[in-house]
């Protein structure tokens, strides 16, 4: 049901709104999302306020990452942490931070995409784009050496892109 092809949890919350169309329309979509990301095997109960506060945050993460804006992300990322009972951690062999709860709770458990978004807008700066495909929405992390890459997936969109393209070339010539 969502595309987790961006790979990386801020990605994967932001592609769960693809154009109009929002895959968060329900606590148990959320509770869904949790469980098919791999972020938690027992989500906590959602309330609707819970999935409020979800859409929120990804709806100000997207244009965000899509910018490369390092401030709006870091304003974000305080006003979320600020609600979310526990308290960060350094992991003493990669000096990685590491929020470690002290609640079971929907605020607590999207704190990894909200530290993930910082370390996109901080190690990855402009590198976060939206899929060119005609139909697609999808965010994705250009890894590309010459950050050329159009689209979310080559099998997905750039096969089909590319195959549309040959045949209004060929098309054209045949003609």
């Amino acid at each position: 049901m969502f595309d987790l092809t961006a790979g990386r949890p801020a990605l994967d919350l932001c592609n769960t709104r693809l154009g109009d169309r929002d895959l968060l329309e329900r606590p148990s979509d959320l509770v869904r999302w949790f469980a098919q990301t791999g972020l938690t095997d027992r989500p906590p109960r959602i309330t609707t306020a819970d999935l409020e506060a979800a859409r929120a945050l990804r709806d100000g993460l997207r244009p965000a990452l899509l910018a490369g804006d390092g401030p709006r992300v870091a304003g974000l990322a305080e006003e979320w942490l600020d609600g979310a009972p526990g308290r960060l951690c350094v992991e003493q062999d990669t000096l990685q931070p590491r929020f470690a709860p002290r609640e079971r709770t929907c605020r607590c458990l999207l704190v990894t995409a909200v530290l993930d978004a910082l370390d996109l807008v901080r190690e990855t700066p402009g590198r976060v784009r939206e899929c060119a495909g005609a139909d697609c929405a999808i965010v994705y992390l250009d890894t590309s050496r010459n950050r050329s890459r159009r689209w979310c997936s080559m099998e997905r969109c750039g096969a089909r892109a590319k195959s549309s393209a040959y045949y209004r070339r060929h098309r054209g010539a045949g003609a």
